[in-house]
């Protein structure tokens, strides 16, 4: 697999690999960083620090094919501590916020409804519907990643996606 490869030499020190570590994982990490704080600002921030953290401790790395576990593991501190250093955060929605970019036409109402039933989770459900529907992990890298037992991934996603149900049903977020 090309990406262990790019891995193995990033951590030797190579930057090109890095970089282009980061061109494949781009994407994702904004994805991510999204869900957690809703405003382009605050991505950019989110994703800035993490990548440069990234960087200089990209030796550390032990096993090359956890490389997307460790990233997540670093962008879900950096968005903690981000959010947390902020205070609260407004969560209405306005012209800096990233949703109009992420949206699309018709959907418009049920994408936000979605995004609104994600950031009411408590943090625990938060982190692993983001990782798993979002990001599309596997119920193991989760566990790695949060540093929880398979079985407590489980059940945050059982209750998460039981209480996202609930919200949406309601029309919680239609009133």
């Amino acid at each position: 697999m090309e990406e262990v490869f790019l891995v193995k030499r990033a951590t030797k020190g190579d930057r090109q690999s890095f970089e282009k570590l980061m061109d494949i994982y781009f994407d994702r990490l904004c994805r991510e960083a999204y869900i957690r704080c809703k405003y382009e600002e605050d991505v950019k921030e989110i994703v800035q620090e993490t990548i440069y953290k990234a960087y200089r401790n990209i030796r550390s790395l032990k096993e090359p094919q956890y490389f997307k576990t460790w990233l997540s593991r670093i962008l879900i501190n950096v968005a903690n501590d981000y959010l947390r250093n902020k205070g609260m955060v407004d969560l209405e929605l306005d012209e800096t916020s990233y949703v109009k970019e992420v949206v699309i036409e018709d959907k418009i109402e049920i994408k936000i409804d979605l995004y609104n039933a994600i950031d009411e989770l408590e943090d625990k459900y938060k982190d692993a519907v983001i990782l798993r529907y979002i990001d599309d992990l596997k119920i193991e890298d989760i566990s790695k990643i949060l540093d929880r037992p398979v079985n407590t991934i489980k059940t945050h996603l059982r209750k998460a996606l039981k209480d996202m149900k609930k919200m949406l049903k309601e029309g919680y977020f239609n009133e």
